[in-house]
């Protein structure tokens, strides 16, 4: 039988894996039967499709039930193999997988059995490159000590949320758990360091068998080795903390899982020297399958993966590691995992090219992608990865190492201080605030934009209690000349409240906090900021804040319910009203909803509307007008058809003269003129709020704002 012929069956196999379930990819098919001319030998992992069902993400069986139906499987599964005369290699507690070593017909034998699910390849894997460093790099230069506080973890661990009561496993190879960082954390060790003379591969776990699970199994780290640097260096950025120097999650715990052996083939260690450190997808099952085991008695809520293999295009759910990670996550644990140190974009790699990992690239300090990181669509985040100077696997000192293997343990922290923080959160919730609240990075050209953690960020967001950012308010100070307002629009179906952090714009430093009365729901509040000024509650001075003393504030806002907010000026000698809103993540993306737009009553400042079709079909806008005071709804203008790329202008005056409904908008309140909140339905487009200041002539878009609140 010719090669061709024989990868043509191999492939109807695969493609009736794939009705049923997850099959190994047709590429690495071809792979395996490569690897197995010549009579040769491959590892390969062997999924038994008895034991499945304790992989399906809903599953709620116990550990021990788990470990029943996975010895179940095995066990029918051994005649199978010993009819091929095959013997198993390694097995799991939790996990329907085995390890064999096949020859060509064998692996064909087995893909032709019911009872098998799928065969991959165990591929060698590598601790991810780390990064040397050189003094012309083009990288801004970092250290823990800055890395850490770039992802807004600071705030968090004022409030008690450090990664208290929850551990982190790190599956590495070789930790120095004395190291000062490390003492007192460590919760237990295991090693799965694979030995199989016959491939050239040896353990490292301290006794010399496999697997060792006591005190001191993950830290063999021989005097004037380098064994130990990378393993060290990433749990120390996690939950290290020696009272001085701090990682992520600083009073997390440990578990180091030691998955690397000395390999001396020169082939599986090419480009590096023989002998070198390595490890495989089967082993590390291996710690997987572990961490599942005792991911409730230590309270695991991130396993961290800085290893990898070859980097792949898009996501690699073939990957057979993609089941028990997708079961952690079921379970509350996140899974970090580096994408890897080639400078590649549109590729990562394995594992954190599994959907259900989170995919971590590195960037700076600031906002920069690394040049050394991999980014594609499938990366999830990122996290610093520059020059980070964290702890030594040689000694009590420390060493700096850039790499995305900095970047995902400074994730896995994450995860651990929202978890402290709010321990019913689920994996899911979590990697999506920090996808809403994080930086937004992107390495040009690629259009591939990935949010860089921020910790403070995504707790507020995780509790409805967003905080943004208003930048140089106006005090009244300047009361003769210009009038500051404060404008909060509650988008949602109940009233809310929100809460503002005075700041002096100069020395940055807090002064004040204010709380504003309900806003209704759909309705919108102005404040005078000598209000604001006036009600405070003075954080220093414990009197009301004294504008004399400074022009302008930064403002901090805190909202219960989603909405918006404006910071609007109205010049009185020049008799301007005007938008200065400017907010530190950036103005709102919402480009329908229309704030406080002035009634024809209002003189002096009349305004129009502007709506644009953006899309492909003739077709009209609808404009909801609800009342801006109570947030009542009061009627509905329906535009002519506007066709593509078209766009109609038209003013209040005129649309109030076709909607009866507006005619008769009568508001009680004397502090507030008669006007509208306006949302845009119906059309593909946007919509524009243009008011015209007649004394002097000008038009000013009134429609820029922010987001406020919980989206």
């Amino acid at each position: 039988m010719t090669m061709k012929t024989l990868i043509s069956q191999i492939l109807k196999l695969y493609l009736a894996l794939t009705f049923a379930y997850v099959a190994p990819a047709r590429a690495e098919i071809e792979d395996m039967m490569g690897a197995t001319q010549d009579g040769q030998r491959i590892q390969v992992i062997v999924k038994l499709r008895q034991g499945m069902s304790v992989l399906r993400r809903e599953n709620s069986a116990s550990i021990s039930e788990q470990k029943r139906a996975v010895a179940d499987a095995v066990r029918a599964a051994e005649p199978v193999l010993r009819q091929m005369g095959l013997g198993i290699d390694t097995q799991f507690a939790t996990l329907p997988f085995v390890g064999v070593t096949v020859d060509r017909a064998q692996m064909v034998k087995l893909l032709e059995r019911s009872e098998v699910a799928g065969i991959y390849f165990n591929a060698k894997e590598r601790k991810v490159q780390t990064v040397p460093l050189t003094p012309n790099n083009g990288i801004e230069r970092a250290q823990l000590a800055s890395s850490v506080p770039s992802i807004d973890v600071s705030e968090a661990w004022t409030k008690g949320f450090d990664g208290r009561d929850t551990t982190i496993a790190v599956i590495d190879g070789g930790f120095r758990t004395s190291h000062p960082m490390l003492a007192g954390k460590v919760v237990d060790e295991a090693c799965f360091s694979a030995d199989d003379p016959k491939f050239d591969t040896y353990t490292q776990c301290p006794s010399g068998k496999t697997p060792e699970i006591r005190a001191g199994a993950a830290s063999k780290c021989p005097a004037g080795s380098t064994r130990c640097d990378h393993g060290t260096h990433v749990a120390s950025i996690a939950v290290g903390n020696d009272g001085t120097n701090f990682g992520v999650a600083r009073a997390a715990k440990l578990l180091p899982i030691d998955v690397f052996s000395e390999v001396r083939s020169i082939t599986d260690c090419s480009p590096d020297p023989s002998p070198c450190e390595l490890t495989d997808a089967l082993t590390v099952l291996k710690g997987l399958d572990y961490v599942n085991q005792v991911a409730a008695k230590y309270n695991i809520v991130a396993v961290n993966l800085s290893l990898g293999g070859s980097s792949k295009e898009g996501f690699c759910d073939t990957d057979p590691r993609r089941e028990v990670i997708e079961m952690l996550r079921a379970k509350g644990v996140a899974t970090t995992a580096a994408t890897g140190n080639e400078s590649q974009t549109g590729k990562i790699n394995p594992p954190s090219c599994v959907a259900s990992a989170v995919a971590v690239g590195a960037s700076n300090d600031g906002v920069a992608v690394a040049s050394f990181s991999n980014v594609s669509s499938a990366t999830d985040l990122m996290a610093p990865g520059v020059s980070i100077r964290a702890a030594s696997g040689q000694s009590n000192g420390f060493v700096t190492i850039s790499g995305t293997s900095m970047a995902a343990p400074h994730a896995a922290g994450a995860f651990a201080i929202i978890r402290s923080a709010l321990p019913a959160k689920t994996v899911d919730e979590i990697e999506q605030a920090f996808k809403s609240t994080g930086l937004k990075t992107t390495r040009t050209d690629s259009n591939i934009v990935v949010a860089k953690i921020q910790v403070n960020k995504a707790i507020l967001r995780l509790q409805g209690r967003d905080k943004r950012n208003f930048n140089n308010v106006l005090s009244s100070n300047f009361a003769s000349q210009y009038q500051a307002f404060l404008r909060f629009q509650n988008d949602s179906a109940q009233a809310g409240k929100v809460t503002v952090i005075m700041r002096d714009a100069g020395s940055g430093q807090a002064i004040g906090t204010w709380t504003s009365p309900d806003i209704p729901a759909r309705a919108s509040s102005q404040f005078d900021i000598g209000e604001l000024e006036a009600k405070s509650l003075a954080t220093i001075e414990n009197t009301p804040i004294q504008s004399s003393v400074r022009p302008f504030y930064n403002l901090e806002v805190e909202s219960t319910v989603p909405g918006y907010m404006q910071h609007i000026v109205w010049a009185i000698n020049a008799g301007v009203l005007t938008n200065l809103t400017a907010c530190a993540d950036g103005l709102s993306d919402d480009s329908r909803t229309l704030l406080n737009v002035h009634s024809s009553q209002i003189d002096g400042y009349p305004s129009r509307i502007r709506i644009v079709n953006t899309g492909t079909a003739t077709e009209p806008g609808v404009l909801n007008f609800y009342n801006a005071v109570n947030g009542r709804s009061i009627g509905a203008y329906t535009t002519p058809d506007i066709p593509p790329n078209g766009s109609l202008e038209i003013t209040l005056e005129r649309i109030e003269a076709l909607v009866p409904e507006l005619q008769d908008l009568k508001i009680t309140d004397n502090t507030r003129s008669y006007q509208y909140n306006v949302r845009l339905e119906g059309l593909t487009g946007y919509a524009q709020h243009i008011i015209e200041n007649t004394r002097s002539g000008v038009s000013l878009d009134m429609s820029p704002k922010c987001d406020l609140g919980v989206r």
